[in-house]
């Protein structure tokens, strides 16, 4: 073959070489583009959440009577393994407090119970979050640890979990909980509450101290708590939740031992972890359906019309 007919070959082949190259840069720059949505999993598309109750009312079962109506959801029909492991979960927040105070309790509390016969408390449970991949449930908590006109307590907790993984997300997973974090949130709180939010360095040190759990003067008093949920809105509520011990335990009308403030959640970004929380968070879409508990009992001491509210009233007057 001669040299103009060698030429002649190549020029021909790169003709095709090279467009038939370009179209799968193209392609392959294409499917990089779109394979992370079809590699995400798609979660769990169709399920419901069944509220249901956890109800007692002067069981024999212990020398300690019990008065409880504990509300809480239940995950049912969902496409996924860890269903049994998520709604253990979701029961265990709701009955952090009658655990500590009567199912569970230590030394220290027993006996605190030597001086009274009875323990009530009153769990209301809402699901604020709900998609294909997280599911967020708010409980708010009326209990009293020996008598439910004098030691009453209003506290608030919540649960949320991955429904691919079974993780239970702490807010210590998804925010970095430093002193800027605590700015942010006192200067909230001061907003809705004013007092005891002054805004100075000494009041950060000190909810910082509440939010990591870290003041050891008075834990001795105190179980803190942070909680935190999303909402359908693109907000979060964030709260911190200081339950007595028996050793702070005095009598005093029902009060309430949570602050809770509701953020922008763009106004969390500086804070973020590298928490898988927020590609799912992102990514989520509202799905599920949420049914009312079909037979909610009232709690005989601590309902909305319990004499323990009148009480209090006429004092008031």
């Amino acid at each position: 073959m001669c040299e103009e007919e060698i030429k002649e070959t190549k020029s021909g082949k790169w003709k095709w070489i090279l467009p038939v190259a370009l179209c799968v840069c193209i392609l392959l720059g294409i499917g990089a583009a779109v394979a992370p949505g079809f590699l995400q999993p798609k979660g769990c598309l169709d399920y419901t959440v069944q509220m249901e109750q956890h109800y007692v009312e002067y069981s024999e079962e212990y020398e300690y009577w019990d008065v409880l109506t504990v509300e809480y959801p239940r995950l049912q029909d969902a496409d996924t393994e860890l269903q049994n492991k998520i709604n253990d979960a979701l029961y265990d927040t709701a009955m952090d407090r009658v655990n500590y105070w009567h199912l569970s309790p230590d030394e220290e509390v027993k006996d605190f119970q030597q001086n009274f016969s009875i323990f009530c408390s009153d769990v209301t449970a809402d699901v604020p979050f709900h998609s294909q991949y997280l599911l967020s449930a708010d409980y708010h908590e009326l209990y009293s640890a020996g008598n439910p006109v004098w030691y009453t307590m209003i506290t608030e907790r919540a649960a949320n979990v991955d429904l691919l993984t079974g993780e239970v997300y702490e807010l210590r997973d998804i925010l970095t909980i430093d002193e800027g974090f605590i700015e942010l949130w006192c200067d909230a709180a001061q907003d809705k509450y004013g007092e005891p939010f002054e805004g100075d360095s000494e009041e950060y040190e000190l909810f910082l101290s509440w939010f990591l759990d870290e003041d050891e003067e008075m834990k001795e008093f105190y179980q803190f708590s942070n909680f935190f949920y999303p909402t359908q809105d693109g907000t979060f509520m964030i709260g911190l939740a200081y339950d007595p011990k028996p050793a702070a335990i005095y009598a005093a009308e029902p009060r309430d031992v949570t602050f809770s403030v509701e953020l922008d959640a763009d106004r969390l970004t500086p804070f973020r972890t590298e928490s898988e929380f927020w590609e799912q968070y992102e990514r989520s879409e509202q799905t599920g359906q949420i049914l009312e508990c079909e037979d909610l009992q009232s709690n005989l001491w601590l309902d909305d019309n319990a004499g323990v509210w009148s009480y209090w009233e006429e004092r008031g007057q």
